[in-house]
């Protein structure tokens, strides 16, 4: 195994005026009020202040999750008056998409520019059998891992449960349709920036919202919630009576490399055993996420050592190429180490995919969403 760069010889935990300054960015809530930071009851209530009657919640709600409705202009079927009025009191979206990035593979990444002044990346993936949107949660992200971009400025604040859910509605009306095939987003992966766990009780909020008959109306099995593994944060979700796919980033066979990978580390032993018990308690697979990099953590020899520390826990791997971000030092493994790494693992019985690169090319792929705006343009 090579060493890191030097840059990386440490466990870089998050200093005290670190800590201070992402709780207090924690506590920023989203200043503008728009139709989708109202939950239900304060709809209702909203609307009946202007007159109207109750199930205009559920029509303009409908409008907007299953019509693709980009303002209160389309909906047709609201009193013009009444359209006009909701523009100037309560906007559709308090975000907004800011620019659009294409890959050649057909992987679409926006920025979304939210009402605070700060920014979020999304992607939508489309494949043959689905279409997947990568959501994110937080504005940057305080765990810092050494291989990803989006820690580098570390953590501005959590988003807000309709923020989250302003993503996906945003994502929606790229989809490409036709008066044949109305294609709709069928999957969702929590994958963006920040940890999600982090950001607990609006995940929760938003992912109802999106669950709802009346609201997006996508079932929990085909929504999977990604973290970097904080054992607390895995077993409160556990406890929630949902059953999402949880997407465990695991980067290393033990604690030692692990730490330095991933400095918020809260020992491979401990987050496993919480794996386990969502499985237990969800009888939901878990995921095992798992970046590769060259001559760092992608050797056969620890290729064992990893299928040892995952024995009994009902999981599949995925292995994941390293994705270059501006970080010297760091490179992606050649093809064959990933096979050799693939090839241990299955030996020893477990289901393993290699994940093929998308969005790379427009700095959209696995650990490289950042926003980096704060030059003046798009990450790239």
């Amino acid at each position: 195994m090579a060493d890191l760069p030097p840059t990386h010889q440490r466990n870089p935990a998050l200093g005290d005026s670190r800590r201070q300054s992402t709780r207090e960015a924690m506590t920023q809530p989203a200043q503008t009020k728009s139709f989708l930071s109202l939950q239900r009851d304060a709809l209702v209530a909203e609307l009946g202040r202007l007159g109207q009657p109750a199930f205009r919640a559920k029509q303009i709600r409908q409008w907007i999750y299953r019509r693709h409705a980009p303002g209160y202009d389309a909906m047709t079927d609201l009193p013009g008056p009444l359209r006009k009025t909701l523009e100037g009191s309560l906007p559709l979206y308090s975000s907004r998409i800011e620019q659009t990035q294409d890959d050649p593979d057909g992987t679409r990444k926006i920025l979304v520019r939210l009402a605070p002044g700060d920014s979020v990346e999304a992607v939508l993936i489309p494949a043959p059998d689905r279409m997947t949107a990568c959501l994110s949660t937080q504005v940057g992200c305080p765990i810092a891992c050494i291989f990803c971009a989006s820690g580098k400025a570390g953590l501005q604040r959590n988003l807000e449960a309709h923020e989250i859910v302003e993503q996906l509605l945003h994502l929606d009306r790229l989809v490409p349709r036709t008066d044949d095939d109305d294609r709709r987003i069928d999957h969702i992966v929590v994958m963006g920036m920040g940890e999600p766990l982090l950001n607990l009780a609006n995940l929760m909020r938003a992912l109802e919202s999106i669950q709802a008959p009346d609201g997006y109306g996508l079932g929990a099995r085909r929504i999977t919630v990604s973290t970097s593994g904080l054992p607390d944060r895995i077993r409160a979700l556990a406890n929630m009576g949902y059953a999402f796919n949880l997407a465990v980033s695991l980067h290393a066979p033990d604690d030692a490399l692990r730490s330095k990978l991933v400095p918020v580390n809260r020992g491979i032993g401990d987050i496993l055993d919480a794996a386990r018990e969502y499985v237990t308690k969800t009888g939901r697979e878990v995921t095992i996420e798992y970046v590769l990099i060259r001559r760092i953590n992608d050797r056969p020899d620890q290729a064992r050592k990893l299928a040892w520390a995952l024995k009994d826990l009902r999981c599949n791997i995925n292995l994941i190429p390293y994705n270059s971000i501006d970080e010297p030092g760091l490179e992606p493994p050649s093809d064959s180490d990933c096979e050799a790494f693939a090839a241990v693992l299955r030996r020893e019985g477990f289901p393993v995919h290699v994940r093929h690169q998308r969005g790379d090319r427009i700095a959209a792929a696995c650990g490289q969403l950042r926003a980096a705006t704060e030059a003046g343009k798009f990450a790239r």
